[in-house]
């Protein structure tokens, strides 16, 4: 009988549908960083915060639309930083090309986190009993 490894892979794969304004969505791929159960819960803790955070800005200070797209940049940013290993864009994988696919559109940078995190609810449900 073959023996299986309990230790997950540092990397794993999925293609991204990345949308396109005026056109269609392309499929790239991404090679992202695999997070142990304590690092996924401080990634989704992170997440809270963050809405929390936004959510008392509109609340009590009124931002323009521009300054919440700021922290959502810089948020984004840091979870994607975590997340990419490497990605199937022409361009390299540099600071200054990931906050460009951020600003690229409002739906790239949730795309791409959706995929991330699809990917471990896969996971998860296929450990779920029938």
């Amino acid at each position: 009988m073959a023996k299986i490894s309990f230790q997950q892979n540092p990397t794993f794969k999925v293609d991204v549908e990345i949308p396109r304004v005026g056109g269609s969505a392309v499929k790239v791929p991404f090679t992202f960083n695999y997070l142990n159960r304590d690092q996924l819960a401080e990634f989704t803790d992170a997440e809270i915060q963050y809405s929390k955070e936004i959510s008392d800005l509109i609340k009590d200070e009124q931002p323009s639309v521009k300054e919440v797209s700021a922290k959502a940049e810089e948020f984004q940013f840091d979870q994607l930083k975590k997340a990419i290993n490497s990605w199937g864009f022409s361009e390299d994988l540099t600071d200054d090309n990931l906050r460009a696919v951020i600003r690229s559109a409002v739906a790239v940078p949730i795309a791409i986190l959706d995929a991330y995190k699809g990917a471990y609810n896969k996971a998860r449900e296929g450990n779920l009993p029938a």
